[in-house]
């Protein structure tokens, strides 16, 4: 895949989970697709796909599901 930030052949789609929201309003997407390139650093997310979050986030309280999830505070040196 040709990378629209060095025009490279080196990017790739990974899927990762995004938060979204905070409090009681906070909300998780998983497999959200992010296109990355080793070459210059870059990782950014397509048109569609930000169309589809911004869906989503429109929609979360029909479209998620209730889960338990172990949540941890990081406390470190930042």
């Amino acid at each position: 895949m040709i990378c629209d930030i060095c025009g490279k052949k080196s990017a790739r789609i990974r899927r990762v989970t995004r938060t979204y929201g905070r409090g009681r309003s906070a909300f998780l997407i998983e497999g959200v697709p992010v296109i990355g390139c080793s070459p210059c650093g870059e990782s950014y997310l397509a048109a569609d796909t930000l169309k589809e979050i911004e869906r989503i986030r429109l929609h979360w309280r029909q479209l998620t599901t209730d889960r338990n999830v172990p949540v941890a505070r990081f406390r470190g040196a930042a």
